[in-house]
């Protein structure tokens, strides 16, 4: 619609030009150009237009499709708002159900099935029940549409009326883009009905997908959906439809690929080896996949989640190189931090080294944010793979040569993973990290160093200096940086009483006397009774024995990001690939609430989800 059309009115002026238009010797001109006014004022949401309803129901009497067409949306829009004047088009409606233009009787059908008023549902009933066997196809979609839209009103009365049974007459329809539009009103019906089902031939499916590449791209969505109501009962069935739809793979809608992919996931539940049944399956998945990469932004990242949830179950499905999902310049960061994952998840000692030469492009980028997720990925990955970690820590000992507080930040963070999950051999790099110490800003990297410095306490050659310099900010610190102080402090008492006795007396004192915080004093009292108890001072003993078995423990074993999903909510996620439901990879009903829970149906050939194979993090 024209531009000039949106500005806001008001429903006086609008009645004054409807009236001056009909005054006309040849008005239908002047209506159509008020009408559209009318109609842009709704799209500005004015609610005040529901007064004009006796002013358009009142050009239903000139015999023109376009004015016609835009009275309807009108009256679609605010009947509601005024039910009662609404109801003086219903008679309209019942002629145009008998006009001999099929634009008409299609628009009567689309009108009245929509208007959520007892009057407008029994004539739509009625309607529909007479255009559902109309000669004409487009007036046949319509009313299958119809029955789609009375359905959402009175589930009730419209499954005793018959209408869904004349609707599934429709599937056998000879015009194709009728039986297309059928299934997809069926689908709404079983989509939002706990008691329907839809139950397709086998036979008839095929014939439909046989001409599936002649019809348009909305068309074969609608039939790759109803694919998903057919339930193989033997493999062969199964390959047989999944053969049928690989064509769809190539076609450059987005929709019609992920439709695709979902059913090729849906029925490798029924092949016992869908990869070896379908040469190069995981290829022509890939690559279909990998073509969606460049589109707009917001569609790669729903494919990228999508690729995410394929390589967590169903990764023998999937041929990807990891090359493929290195960042581009002009990727925005929820692309880029999606890339991320699928690199962590496609990574293996076979490609570690392309890996870590692209994330150190990253690491050195300008973008801070981009440079902190690079050397973080390089954490995560050293600790998936034990291979990576001393590549990780020549990495992290290049960059903090640059003395950037972002980077130092994150190496030490990084380094404290890396410790924890492997241990004594990269204490030699102690000393190199924590040298940084004056720099760092950000909590996480305060609190990564004070745990590293207390439990290395007597390996740190600056230990005293870098505790020193950590108790006289004390008071300032954020409460995780303090409490994380106050364990370090401990551990170094511990470890040599003498030195620390007046900085845990500072700490303490000051955690237990003088901060308004209760956690951080509740922690402090644990720390002053636990040093102070008699058992700690018993002759014979070590000096705070106990102490030391409490505070001073080996590293926590720290465990690889999980790369599984649990089965049950797995399937769920594979049966709504394509959907914004997938993007969360959280069951559905967490995310809608009112969504409809799909499961895998019973088959006598369903095939039982495959382990996934050990990862290196897990073998060692």
């Amino acid at each position: 619609m024209d531009t000039n059309y949106f500005g806001k009115c008001k429903v006086s002026e609008l009645r004054a030009e409807l009236s001056q238009a009909r005054k006309k010797v040849k008005p239908q001109a002047r209506i159509k150009v008020v009408l559209k006014r009318v109609i842009s004022n709704i799209i500005l949401n004015k609610i005040e237009l529901a007064s004009l309803m006796n002013d358009i129901v009142g050009l239903f009497t000139y015999d023109n499709y376009e004015i016609s067409r835009h009275c309807s949306h009108y009256i679609t829009h605010y009947a509601v708002n005024n039910p009662d004047d609404a109801l003086g088009a219903l008679d309209f409606y019942l002629r145009f159900a008998r006009a001999k233009d099929p634009l008409f009787r299609a628009l009567a059908i689309k009108t009245v099935s929509s208007v959520p008023i007892k009057q407008y549902f029994r004539l739509g009933v009625e309607m529909a029940h007479q255009l559902l066997h109309d000669k004409n196809p487009h007036v046949r979609t319509a009313a299958a549409f119809a029955v789609a839209r009375l359905f959402q009103q009175n589930q009730k009365k419209v499954s005793e009326s018959g209408l869904i049974e004349e609707l599934n007459t429709l599937l056998y329809d000879e015009n194709k883009n009728v039986v297309s539009n059928a299934l997809a009103a069926l689908d709404s019906i079983t989509q939002s009905s706990e008691t329907h089902s839809f139950n397709v031939y086998k036979e008839h499916l095929l014939q439909l997908i046989s001409g599936i590449g002649t019809t348009s791209e909305w068309k074969q969505i609608y039939l790759l959906d109803a694919l998903m109501s057919y339930v193989p009962q033997t493999s062969e069935d199964a390959i047989q439809m999944m053969e049928g739809i690989l064509s769809c793979l190539l076609h450059e809608n987005i929709a019609v690929v992920l439709n695709t992919v979902k059913l090729i996931v849906y029925f490798s539940n029924f092949i016992e080896s869908p990869e070896a049944a379908i040469p190069l399956l995981d290829k022509r998945v890939g690559a279909a996949l990998v073509s969606l990469l460049y589109k707009p932004a917001e569609i790669q990242f729903l494919v990228l989640r999508n690729v995410i949830l394929l390589l967590l179950g169903r990764r023998y499905l999937v041929e990807l190189d990891v090359e493929q999902f290195f960042w581009n310049f002009d990727d925005p960061m929820f692309v880029k931090d999606t890339k991320l994952e699928i690199i962590y998840l496609l990574a293996n000692e076979d490609n570690l080294e392309i890996v870590f030469r692209e994330l150190e492009e990253y690491a050195t980028n300008v973008d801070e944010k981009m440079s902190r997720k690079a050397v973080r990925a390089f954490g995560i990955l050293s600790v998936k793979l034990e291979a990576a970690a001393t590549r990780c820590m020549t990495l992290l000992t290049d960059l903090l040569s640059e003395d950037s507080p972002h980077i130092v930040q994150e190496s030490i963070v990084v380094f404290c993973n890396i410790i924890r999950k492997y241990g004594k051999p990269y204490e030699k790099y102690l000393d190199q990290i924590v040298e940084h110490y004056k720099i760092l800003v950000d909590t996480d990297g305060r609190m990564a160093l004070a745990w590293l410095v207390g439990q290395y306490v007597g390996k740190v050659t600056i230990a005293d200096e870098i505790i020193k310099y950590f108790c006289n900010s004390f008071e300032k610190e954020s409460l995780g940086v303090q409490q994380a102080i106050m364990t370090t402090t401990i551990k170094y008492y511990v470890a040599f009483p003498k030195k620390a006795e007046p900085l845990v007396l500072k700490i303490l004192k000051f955690a237990t006397e003088e901060t308004g915080n209760p956690d951080l004093r509740e922690r402090g009292y644990f720390y002053w009774h636990m040093i102070s108890h008699k058992k700690n001072s018993t002759a014979g003993q070590a000096l705070q024995r106990f102490t030391r078995e409490i505070v001073v423990n080996g590293n926590v074993h720290i465990k690889p990001v999980s790369e599984n999903i649990d089965p049950e909510n797995l399937d769920e996620l594979e049966l709504n690939i394509g959907t914004l439901a997938s993007i969360y990879l959280k069951p559905i009903r967490q995310v809608f609430r009112y969504a409809k829970i799909k499961t895998l149906p019973s088959s006598p050939v369903i095939v039982g989800r495959r382990k996934p194979p050990p990862s290196s993090a897990d073998s060692a």
